[in-house]
């Protein structure tokens, strides 16, 4: 076969429909609100050394990416599946009157909600700072929550409740 202009520039447009239909799925796939990247933002958190191994294990068992997303499915089960009261206002601190205490910094990453989230809490239960409020979390997640539930739910990471 010869190929001729006509041929030629039916393949360069093809190609480039091909090019631009990818493009386009592409932004539509990796993005979320309207279209708009949400950027995650870092975070210091002191949490327990125990709250780490927890993670760890989580990840390990459900085949989670790293410690940064196992901190947001937990966050993510607490903003919108978790019973906000039944997670933040009991006491369930199993190393309370316990010296020393492990703590350990966790730099990880959160969406802005998932971080609102965590402030809204401390002020609603009173609770000391955003470090004590994301151990409260962490010690429920690994005491009393349904694990299947909290880290095997997909939930949306960019809505609030």
């Amino acid at each position: 076969k010869v190929a001729t202009r006509s041929n030629m520039v039916n393949y360069a447009m093809a190609g480039a429909a091909t090019l631009v239909v990818g493009v386009v799925a592409y932004y539509f796939l990796s993005s979320k609100k309207g279209g708009k990247k949400v950027p995650l933002k870092k975070v210091e958190l002191t949490v327990e050394a125990k709250h780490i191994e927890f993670l760890k294990e989580m990840i390990a068992k459900y085949k989670i990416k790293d410690l940064d997303k196992a901190m947001r499915i937990c966050l993510q089960y607490a903003i919108t599946d978790g019973d906000a009261e039944n997670i933040f206002k009991k006491k369930r601190c199993t190393t309370c009157g316990q010296a020393p205490k492990s703590k350990k910094p966790l730099a990880t990453q959160l969406y802005a909600p998932q971080l609102a989230h965590l402030e809204k809490m401390k002020e609603t239960y009173n609770i000391k700072d955003i470090n004590k409020t994301a151990r409260t979390l962490l010690e429920y997640c690994q005491t009393d929550g349904n694990r299947d539930e909290i880290f095997s739910t997909t939930r949306c990471k960019t809505c609030g409740p």
